[in-house]
């Protein structure tokens, strides 16, 4: 019979070995919060069960029965953070200690409704990938922000560790999968990198930003970045009007509105699926969101070195 503790061990084994760690004793207590000589002991009755090979001073491996449960454990995890994320509306540090308890109470059939549900979505709100049905994994290459140098870019794809005081402090940044960021600069004496992130300065330390794990982005794809519908940026965010992807009657509309092309645009409110509300010339103004979609901006950070490319030329 394996409890719940146990299917706790093996979903913390099954997140190290997912992350390349060696399991030894001191990071799988780390992981779970618990002191290593609990850790050993859980460890044995493992051990005893054929789901772990454990050496002691040496650490343990899944074998294929647990490396199977690991999965099974990891999947409806991943799928319940989804689920009380995206349809209850819960926020994702919450969304983890919850998931933390339905994963142990969720059968087959319930773990089958829940996935169509969500579409068979296949990453949890954190990134971190959601085992298919058969314990299958696809891993994309991605490496650690802490590894990025000055001027590089990356897409954020996953937070691998999601305690709730990094999470809410990773949302305070705007540091979610799907972001896009980029390398300003480096502090060593603080350990702190500077970062922009959605068109905002942010410093990040060190230890936060090993957590963050990203996908490089290469010269024609940062390039590719650099102009969105004015509906990807955030509020607070500020971009340059470049071109419009409309018909005469709505440009001629925007062109009255004072969206002409070059004009700062700053996002106050964007409201889901509902309309956007900008400021434009120091005028408020409110915008279907199909309409805000079609219109094309220069994300601010870029608009100011693009500006100063024209100039040196």
């Amino acid at each position: 019979m394996v409890s719940s503790q146990m299917e706790e061990y093996l979903e913390a084994i099954g997140k190290l070995e997912e992350r390349g760690e060696l399991v030894t004793t001191s990071a799988l207590a780390k992981e779970i919060g618990v002191a290593p000589s609990t850790v050993t002991e859980m460890q044995r009755r493992l051990s005893d069960q054929g789901l772990v090979l454990y050496k002691p001073r040496k650490g343990v491996s899944l074998t294929a029965a647990g490396r199977d449960l690991a999965a099974s454990v990891l999947r409806r995890h991943r799928l319940w953070e989804r689920f009380l994320h995206d349809i209850l509306g819960i926020a994702w540090e919450k969304a983890h200690d919850n998931a933390c308890k339905l994963e142990h109470a969720t059968s087959p059939d319930l773990e089958y409704q829940l996935a169509q549900a969500l579409g068979h979505g296949t990453a949890c709100p954190h990134g971190n990938i959601i085992p298919d049905a058969g314990g299958e994994m696809q891993p994309e290459a991605v490496v650690p922000l802490s590894e990025l140098v000055p001027t590089q870019a990356a897409r954020i794809v996953s937070i691998r560790r999601e305690s709730g005081a990094l999470l809410r402090r990773l949302e305070a940044l705007g540091i979610r999968p799907g972001a896009v960021v980029r390398v300003e600069g480096v502090i060593p004496k603080d350990n702190l990198f500077v970062l922009s992130v959605a068109g905002r300065g942010e410093t990040v330390e060190h230890d936060i930003a090993s957590h963050v794990m990203v996908k490089l982005l290469s010269p024609e794809q940062s390039e590719a970045e650099r102009i969105v519908p004015l509906t990807d940026l955030a509020p607070g965010e500020t971009g340059l009007v470049r071109q419009f992807l409309a018909g005469r009657g709505l440009v001629a509309r925007c062109l009255a509105l004072g969206f002409t092309p070059g004009a700062e645009v700053k996002i106050l409110q964007s409201f889901g699926r509902g309309p956007v509300i900008v400021l434009v010339r120091d005028t408020r103004v409110a915008l279907g969101r199909g309409q805000a979609q079609k219109i094309l901006v220069v994300r601010k950070e870029n608009a100011h070195a693009e500006t100063s490319q024209s100039k040196d030329s």
